[in-house]
Order: C-alpha cells, then sequence, then structure tokens
C-alpha cells in the first residue's frame, strides 16, 4: 500500500466518481503527479505505475494525506 499525498479537489474527484479504477503516477515524495479516473483499465494501464480500483481507495482513506 502507497500512503500517498493528494489535494482536496482531487479527493473530491475521487469521492464523487461513477468510475472504477484510478491510475497514478506518484514522484519521490509521494504525491501524485497525475492521474486518471477510467472504467477501461486495459487502454491506459501502461502508461501510468499505480492503480487501484477505486471502491478500494475510498475505504482506505487513512492512506490519502489531504494538502
Amino acid at each position: 500500500m502507497i500512503h500517498t499525498k493528494i489535494n482536496l479537489l482531487t479527493a473530491l474527484k475521487l469521492h464523487t466518481s461513477n468510475k472504477d479504477f484510478i491510475l497514478f503516477n506518484v514522484d519521490a515524495n509521494n504525491n501524485i503527479t497525475n492521474y486518471k479516473l477510467t472504467n477501461d483499465l486495459q487502454r491506459y494501464r501502461y502508461k501510468y505505475t499505480n492503480f487501484r480500483l477505486l471502491e478500494v481507495v475510498k475505504q482506505q482513506t487513512e492512506l490519502l494525506t489531504i494538502m
């Protein structure tokens, strides 16, 4: 599991999204540098280094630091 820092707008998008997956890249400080909310994992899987099922991320909010 990755402890990740996100901003408030990103946290809101995660909470209200109807998508199934979040794909994202992180920098050396565990900040999300870019992300994609999608239902099509196969299409974007190789463009991002990490991916999670969005329902799991919503349940594990203690791993997110909102800045």
